[in-house]
């Protein structure tokens, strides 16, 4: 592949060897409700992934790689660049970057990058209980009760599930925050839970 690559200020010469693989899937999530047809939601974009390998040849071989590995550490978004292809440079945070010292100045590699998109929610589910024929209607008209702040591994169902009675209703914590991508809370953030 001849396209230059570069993470931040690192240069991967020669760059890829082959192909960058690139996955972009879309979240699609199954609601099974009793006594009804299967529902289905569109979830948006989830986390796209770039995935490359190669060798890293020169006297600064093992540099790079210690760079790199100091990258991945630290969990910081960094910049790629791909030369001949813009749509894949992104902001990207490197999720696994596996390597062998063949000698000092040549490393085998293989490396796997995130960049995570944040989509828009254009409309929020409508659903309707088959049995009661009632509508349920997810509205910004919720007011806040408490506060909550994100910790690792908290999802709005569980919070929803926790502080609500039901994850069901995690729609309304996210319409009230403002959350447009429920699956990029960040930790340490500040949300409003309803009364």
């Amino acid at each position: 592949m001849a396209a230059k690559v570069l993470l931040g200020d690192i240069v991967f010469s020669p760059g890829p060897r082959n192909k960058i693989q690139f996955n972009n899937p879309r979240s699609i999530a199954k609601m099974d409700i009793p006594g009804s047809a299967p529902g289905y939601q569109d979830m948006g974009p989830d986390e796209t992934t770039l995935s490359w390998s190669g060798y890293l040849i020169g006297d600064d071989a093992y540099k790079k790689a210690i760079q790199i590995e100091s990258l991945k550490d630290a969990g910081e978004e960094v910049q790629l660049i791909v030369s001949d292809f813009p749509e894949l440079s992104k902001k990207v945070r490197i999720r696994s970057f596996p390597w062998d010292v063949i000698r000092i100045n040549r490393i085998e590699y293989s490396i796997e990058l995130v960049a995570e998109i944040l989509p828009a929610v254009t409309n929020i589910l409508t659903t309707t209980t088959t049995s009661e024929t009632t509508e349920t209607k997810v509205t910004a008209s919720a007011t806040a009760g408490q506060t909550y702040i994100i910790k690792q591994g908290d999802t709005l169902w569980a919070i929803a599930a926790s502080y609500l009675g039901t994850g069901t209703r995690w729609r309304e914590i996210a319409v009230l925050n403002n959350i447009s991508n429920p699956r990029a809370l960040q930790i340490g953030q500040s949300i409003n839970i309803p009364s």
